[in-house]
């Protein structure tokens, strides 16, 4: 028996190829990229066999990205968690904490070098070394 295709995946559940495009595009912009990058998305997301592995890394925001995430609604986040993305490691979200978290992220990155999505949310303080937004001495 042969996995279905993310495309097939989406007919299923009447999502149109032009939805998912839609899709690519509104998470390029999302992700702050050039409009290039939306066909290399699609791409990523339609080759992937599993889940693609997300790391969500939250800096100095509102957490307000993360929140407009957690309330999607078509598709839903549970849909979207469960059938598309393997968001391994999100600081707002994920149950585990501490170490069982940066466990989460360290095996995330070593298991899949070069293979993840990390999504940087909130601006990266560099002011004295970065020191404003340290967790664990880092």
């Amino acid at each position: 028996m042969s996995t279905p295709t993310l495309q097939e995946r989406l007919a299923q559940r009447g999502v149109s190829r032009r939805d998912f495009l839609r899709f690519c595009g509104l998470m390029t912009a999302t992700l702050a990229l050039p409009a290039k990058f939306t066909p290399k998305i699609a791409q990523a997301l339609a080759t992937s066999a599993t889940r693609l592995p997300v790391v969500w890394l939250e800096f100095q925001s509102c957490t307000g990205d993360t929140m407009s995430f957690a309330q999607a609604s078509n598709p839903t986040v549970a849909q979207i968690l469960l059938e598309t993305l393997s968001v391994n490691y999100t600081e707002t979200l994920m149950v585990p904490a501490a170490i069982d978290a940066e466990k989460s992220l360290a095996d995330t990155m070593a298991q899949y070098p070069g293979q993840y999505v990390a999504v940087v949310e909130g601006s990266i303080p560099t002011k004295d070394g970065g020191g404003d937004n340290s967790a664990g001495g880092r």
